[in-house]
């Protein structure tokens, strides 16, 4: 029986009454088949441990390790909790800043990532959501002298908060001082193309964020700064967005080949958000002014 879905607007889907645990191969194609051509996927109602959802993770690629051990599930590696909640004795039990800024995961590597898997766990009362802006959208927006200047050029992106002037270090996160200083020394900034082809549609997408994203390769930054706060611009435009508001297991999968997103924060002092992440393993990103999508 072929899976139900809604169409949440055209780049948004949501599939309906299927357990995600007890997937069929041929019910696995079909997801995949609907993710080709929806940059967001929503499975409601899913009961998923650590392990079980590292499986189902798996079958739609390899999985990343996490770049920070400290946040690591204890049943499971590969899963990273994304909590504001503190232990008894103080130390917390998730990372509390993940996705406090305009980013597409692990642009920061060389091989950056193919999508996130987010499990909801525990929803604050107020706040909370994530928002999720479509990049072939804003690629497709930008002026033709704009598309002509980044066309063939390449951004720097770096991981660490500490060389980033439009990121603070969140006073909430006892070791992030500490862990971006370090990264700042030892995580090389990495160049990634300023335009991209999706590898499976060929479609262009402006490929920057302001998390990440911290130069232009070969520009001066008296040029590249300016041209970034001009295209960071179109991010922050809710006409090329979608917002999720998370309910209690809800799991979400998205395409960070032309996606930028941002958890939004906004809890109520004593709430508690809880999440379980899980991010697949992409390829290397291209720039293909034919549109090309790869073999």
């Amino acid at each position: 029986m072929p899976i139900k879905a809604n169409q949440i607007n055209d780049w948004v889907a949501e599939i309906i009454d299927l357990d995600v645990n007890n997937m069929a191969s041929e019910v696995k194609e079909e997801v995949e088949e609907l993710f080709s051509r929806n940059h967001v996927i929503l499975f409601r109602d899913q009961a998923l441990a650590p392990t079980q959802l590292s499986r189902f993770g798996k079958q739609f690629g390899i999985l990343e390790t996490p770049i920070n051990q400290l946040y690591v599930h204890p049943e499971c590696d590969e899963v990273l909790i994304l909590s504001n909640e503190v232990r008894p004795d103080g130390t917390p039990v998730g990372l509390v800043d993940g996705g406090d800024g305009w980013h597409t995961d692990s642009s920061h590597i060389a091989t950056p990532s193919k999508a996130t898997i987010l499990q909801s766990i525990k929803n604050p009362n107020v706040g909370g959501d994530t928002i999720y802006c479509n990049m072939h959208l804003v690629f497709d927006a930008l002026p033709p002298q704009t598309r002509y200047r980044i066309a063939g050029r390449s951004g720097v992106h770096n991981v660490s908060k500490t060389i980033n002037p439009r990121m603070t270090v969140s006073a909430k996160r006892p070791d992030a001082k500490e862990f971006y200083e370090n990264a700042a020394k030892t995580r090389p900034s990495v160049l990634q193309p300023m335009v991209r082809t999706h590898p499976v549609t060929g479609r262009q997408s402006l490929y920057v964020s302001p998390r990440f994203t911290i130069g232009i390769d070969a520009m001066d930054d008296s040029e590249a700064q300016p041209l970034l706060d001009e295209l960071f611009e179109y991010i922050y435009d809710e006409r090329f967005q979608y917002r999720h508001v998370w309910s209690d297991r809800d799991i979400v999968m998205w395409d960070n080949r032309c996606l930028n997103h941002k958890a939004t924060g906004n809890l109520a002092p004593g709430d508690i958000r809880r999440m379980h992440r899980i991010v697949l393993a992409g390829e290397e990103a291209y720039y293909d002014p034919q549109g090309k999508p790869l073999a």
